[in-house]
């Protein structure tokens, strides 16, 4: 793949791996935040090229180990960020660390990990609902949590059969619905408004790494990547499990992360993976898009389609601490 969809390419001031992004649109203008593989989160504005890191509050602040530890810093591999007030509020935690909530201006800690509540697996926002709300994965015991802004005591999301292992969660508005689905050793999907488990579904085998939820033709659909890389895409309409086509293959090695979008009329998806590419897919034809788009050294940890100045973009991210920009429409011709 030529350089021809590259818009832009600019490296994390800290040089340390990117774990996690997420994007927000605060005061006119849009932000990528990102989850510093070495416990700071960064901003960066791609349209002035320009990186800083909020200085987030230890989020044990206000506990007995901030005396203890002293010298203890957040440990986050997983973010999202919604807006309340005007002000952006990032989610975030991960593998050693239960979420927590902080302004993000001026870093201040809204709500800190609590002890019933285990360690981060995935955060997502819910997608068409007011007042924002994030959802979050715990990474053992598969509790599936709805906080609301200002952030109070949460609400488990049902589920008669959890999963014990989060690893991904996303969210979409579809047919007048906030659906989350969760992945991990299979996929549940829920109606965020109702509470209300929608489906169970499960690839053939591999552990599902990442999920994200679309529609095509105004149907709701839930596309995940299982392990060894495949992407499988399912309907949630009527009582049918299996999925709309074969699994899509392409990748070399297992995909890491993905997200959809309805672009023009077409349901497209894009995957990130060790193999140190981004992928783009066609989800109603079930083949891929052109050629895989590379250029990151490492696995590539973080991909997203998100909007720049009107252009439908893909944000990728990863070990080489490198965040890339690309083109979509120019790659969808």
């Amino acid at each position: 793949m030529t350089d021809e969809s590259l818009l832009l390419s600019s490296k994390i001031p800290s040089a340390s791996p990117i774990m996690d992004v997420a994007v927000v649109e605060v005061r006119g203008r849009t932000l990528v935040v990102c989850a510093d593989f070495n416990g700071p989160v960064w901003t960066w504005d791609p349209v002035g090229d320009v990186w800083q890191e909020p200085p987030l509050v230890y989020a044990f602040a206000e506990d007995s180990l901030a005396a203890e530890y002293p010298d203890a810093e957040n440990e986050i591999d997983s973010v999202a960020v919604a807006v309340h007030n005007g002000r952006a509020v990032p989610a975030a935690g991960g593998d050693e660390q239960a979420v927590a909530f902080w302004d993000l201006e001026s870093g201040g800690l809204l709500r800190g990990p609590t002890y019933d509540v285990d360690y981060l697996g995935a955060v997502t926002t819910v997608r068409g609902v007011e007042p924002p709300r994030f959802v979050t994965g715990t990474q053992y015991g598969g509790e599936v949590l709805v906080w609301g802004l200002p952030v109070r005591a949460p609400v488990e999301l049902v589920n008669d059969d959890p999963d014990t292992h989060l690893s991904s969660l996303a969210s979409a508005w579809v047919d007048g619905r906030s659906l989350v689905a969760a992945g991990g050793s299979g996929i549940d999907v829920w109606d965020v408004a109702q509470n209300e488990h929608v489906a169970s579904l499960c690839p053939d085998d591999g552990a599902v790494r990442a999920v994200s939820v679309s529609q095509l033709d105004g149907r709701p659909i839930v596309a995940a990547a299982a392990d060894p890389g495949e992407l499988y895409v399912w309907e949630l309409s009527g009582d049918n499990d299996e999925p709309i086509h074969e699994p899509l293959t392409g990748h070399g090695d297992r995909v890491l992360a993905m997200d959809t979008s309805v672009v023009g009329d077409r349901c497209v998806a894009v995957t990130a993976s060790v193999d140190e590419t981004v992928r783009i897919w066609d989800l109603a034809q079930g083949v891929g898009i052109g050629a895989p788009l590379i250029g990151h050294r490492g696995r590539v940890e973080a991909v997203l389609i998100a909007e720049l100045r009107g252009r439908h973009v893909v944000l990728g991210a990863g070990r080489d601490g490198v965040m890339r920009i690309w083109d979509l429409a120019a790659l969808l011709r």
